[in-house]
């Protein structure tokens, strides 16, 4: 019983992210909200919401399960550099723009560094919760103000209908769907480890960090198959930020916890991050690159288990 709650927590969990990221896709086209809002908000953060609903669940569970929370953060950035981005570019490669990843690389490298001075101290608490939502504020207003200077917003009637109703129940749907799924993946993910003596850390280092990733594998994925380049990346990077600035920081203001000491993993986290920026660097992903950034994340999934 606990392995099909298991996956049907998985399944409740990513059909809500799909739901929500797409319903407030249109709901944003519908409000004529700018691209920003669009792109990094409901891309870049909305396909994170799976992560965070599961690492705050984990936070919240009674005991707390730290390592779940934590490891599942390091794994979904393990899992959305080598295996999505991978993936993406062996379907088609991607072409990075220089100008974008000067932003976006400065603000992926803070948050890893600060991902490890957080395990150097040992022990997530408000203020440092409050200072990482600080920096990820700091990111959305650099990205404002450079669409600002790109484009002049005109003044436009937003009308109301029945059908922008519907988007917002959808949209309110696929958030309870998330909340929902994430207690119960975390739940019976908990009970599995114990019956098998698997580490938590492990659990959210694979398992989960995957399956709150399929979001991220579904954009990605359909972009790099139209050959949107900029969207198979933009969305990795965005979500990646939000995972440590946002997730890591919203757990800190929720509960003050211990941190789950799991640095070999952080270390292939920073290594995957490393050739991230490598490639930045170099403005692409070529083919070759991809299909060695998946048996990277082959070997990677064969030394945690």
């Amino acid at each position: 019983m606990a392995y099909l709650l298991f996956v049907l927590g998985l399944l409740l969990l990513v059909g809500g992210g799909e739901l929500l990221v797409h319903s407030g896709i249109a709901l944003a086209h519908k409000l004529r909200l700018p691209p920003l809002i669009i792109g990094i908000v409901l891309m870049g953060v909305g396909t994170s919401l799976p992560e965070l609903s599961a690492s705050l669940s984990a936070i919240l569970s009674n005991p707390p399960a730290p390592g779940i929370a934590f490891g599942n953060v390091i794994g979904s950035n393990i899992t959305n550099i080598l295996f999505i981005l991978g993936l993406s570019a062996l379907i088609h490669p991607i072409i990075i723009n220089r100008e974008n990843f000067r932003r976006d690389g400065m603000f992926i490298l803070m948050s890893t560094i600060m991902l490890g001075i957080i395990m150097a101290f040992g022990y997530l608490d408000s203020i440092i919760g409050i200072f990482l939502l600080l920096f990820i504020t700091g990111y959305f207003f650099i990205c404002y103000e450079k669409q600002e200077h790109q484009e002049q917003n005109v003044g436009h009637h937003i009308k109301l209908s029945r059908y922008t109703w519907v988007l917002v129940f959808l949209s309110l749907l696929g958030i309870c769907a998330i909340v929902y799924g994430a207690d119960l993946l975390v739940d019976t993910a908990s009970k599995i480890a114990d019956t098998f003596g698997i580490p938590k850390s492990v659990m959210g280092l694979t398992l989960i960090a995957f399956g709150t990733s399929l979001p991220e594998i579904t954009v990605s994925t359909v972009a790099a198959i139209h050959k949107q380049s900029a969207i198979a990346f933009g969305n990795i990077v965005g979500s990646n930020i939000a995972n440590i600035f946002m997730i890591i920081g919203t757990m800190g203001v929720v509960r003050s916890v211990p941190v789950p000491q799991i640095w070999p993993s952080f270390w292939i986290m920073s290594a995957a991050t490393l050739v991230l920026m490598i490639c930045g660097i170099a403005r692409k992903i070529p083919r070759w690159a991809g299909l060695c950034m998946l048996i990277a994340y082959g070997f990677y999934v064969y030394y945690v288990f």
